[in-house]
């Protein structure tokens, strides 16, 4: 009888125990939806079914249940800064309380280590151009810094008035800061004397308007320009002018009368004239009225 007593509590806690465990047991086993589990290298990626977001990756796992409707998903994709995209086929469904393991393995994009450059610009108050693109000016320091250079081949230019141009290629390395000097050369500068014959003739260099000749212009850049001499009732004379620097140059024209334009010639009529004929006409056409 103590035997079948002990028998009975020893029954009694095994169940107890046992009760929980079984419940548990049957609830992981019991489930009766589909699992997509997506096995991912990197912590933290934005995962997207058929276009959609459908949660991030944690622990390198990102679980998704099979769609309410059923309808099976095509495609999946991975996306996270540094990193290449992710894309992929789903080509299999998973069946009730089954998990279908996909495996993704994202590469990182290589990292850029970015340089600065210094222009050392004289004279400042310079403007530059880099690969193209207008840059700020050269600040009265005459340092201008050119922030997150990528690495690689770059032009830089760098113009002023009154200075000859600078346009020099950079081979930039990686996380460099890289110092050029860069220094202009001013423009050399020279004058023009103009006469011409008859005097008085207008003066165009490059285009503008400079006056009458006689003349002599100074401070004018060293280089190839254009002159053009004009005067009412000569033909216009068109000629260029090599400016030395330090040097002064002598242009002397002599204008050619204009030429008429065959059957543009009429004879002029004094207005005294021309008012005493109609004045004749007046007094013929008053002396035939009736």
């Amino acid at each position: 009888m103590q035997r079948s007593y002990l028998k009975c509590v020893v029954l009694c806690v095994v169940l107890t125990f046992s009760i929980p465990f079984c419940v548990e047991a049957d609830t992981l086993t019991g489930k009766d939806e589909g699992i997509y589990r997506f096995h991912v290298n990197v912590e933290g990626a934005e995962g997207y079914v058929d276009g959609q977001m459908v949660g991030v990756v944690k622990n390198g796992l990102l679980d998704l249940p099979l769609s309410e409707s059923g309808t099976p998903y095509r495609t999946y994709s991975f996306q996270k800064e540094g990193y290449y995209t992710y894309n992929g086929v789903i080509n299999s469904v998973p069946a009730k309380g089954q998990v279908l393991h996909i495996y993704a393995t994202m590469t990182a994009m290589p990292m850029i280590e970015y340089s600065r450059v210094h222009l050392l610009v004289s004279p400042p108050d310079a403007k530059v151009t880099w690969d193209g693109e207008p840059a700020r000016e050269v600040p009265p320091t005459g340092i201008l810094i050119i922030y997150n250079v990528v690495p690689g081949t770059h032009t830089v230019k760098v113009t002023k008035d009154g200075y000859l141009p600078i346009e020099q290629v950079l081979n930039v390395a990686r996380n460099d800061v890289m110092r050029v000097p860069l220094t202009l050369q001013p423009v050399a500068l020279g004058s023009i004397t103009f006469e011409s014959v008859p005097p008085g003739a207008s003066v165009f260099l490059d285009g503008q308007f400079r006056g009458m000749t006689p003349l002599v212009l100074h401070d004018i850049p060293a280089g190839s320009h254009s002159v053009t001499l004009t005067s009412d009732g000569f033909q216009d004379k068109i000629s260029a002018v090599q400016v030395t620097g330090g040097g002064n140059t002598l242009v002397s024209e002599t204008l050619n009368p204009a030429t008429p334009v065959p059957g543009s010639t009429r004879a002029a009529i004094s207005p005294l004239v021309l008012a005493g004929a109609l004045a004749v006409a007046g007094i013929l056409f008053v002396s035939r009225r009736p």
